[in-house]
């Protein structure tokens, strides 16, 4: 029991670790589109390799980008809402809950946050192999508890092989 014990304990510190030590301030700031609605937009959002748009996911790999926002209210919980629109259909991608939990992966920061933090959000974002080789326009919001958006954006993709 106590490896166990041991084991959920460290998963979540690894995983913070991870975030905290991405170098992502090398990674190319992309160009973005606002969200619909008043969900404001992040500072600025950098994307790993992306050189220009639309951003090229290479499938079997985690597409990983960072978003600098600022809280706009105190939070005690941030999620990552993720859609994905392809060939004409707007669905909501999944993440895996570790992924979209997004205050384990704030850079130099942990959850609660306050009204007025910057902060930078790290999103590693899986592309299966099975994914299809298609243009991809993925919009991407952190929300807390209340279901108020921090930060919201759209970027377009390519998945392309690996």
């Amino acid at each position: 029991m106590f490896k166990y014990l041991l084991l959920a304990a460290l998963i979540p510190a690894v995983m913070l670790q991870n975030a905290d030590n991405v170098d992502h301030e090398s990674w190319p700031q992309v160009s973005i589109r606002p969200c619909a609605g008043v969900r404001p937009p992040p500072r600025q959002v950098r994307i790993e390799d992306c050189v220009e748009l639309p951003c090229l996911l290479p499938r079997g790999r985690d597409a990983n980008m960072a978003m600098d926002f600022t809280a706009v209210q105190d939070a005690s919980n941030l999620n990552t809402v993720v859609t994905a629109t392809a060939l004409g259909i707007t669905a909501p991608y999944e993440l895996p809950a570790e992924r979209a939990a997004a205050c384990n992966w704030l850079v130099q920061s942990r959850c609660p946050i306050s009204a007025g933090e910057d902060l930078t959000y790290h999103l590693s974002m899986p592309v299966t192999a099975i994914y299809p080789l298609v243009s991809v326009t993925i919009e991407i919001d952190v929300v807390d508890q209340t279901g108020q958006s921090h930060g919201c954006f759209v970027v377009d993709t390519r998945v392309v092989a690996n």
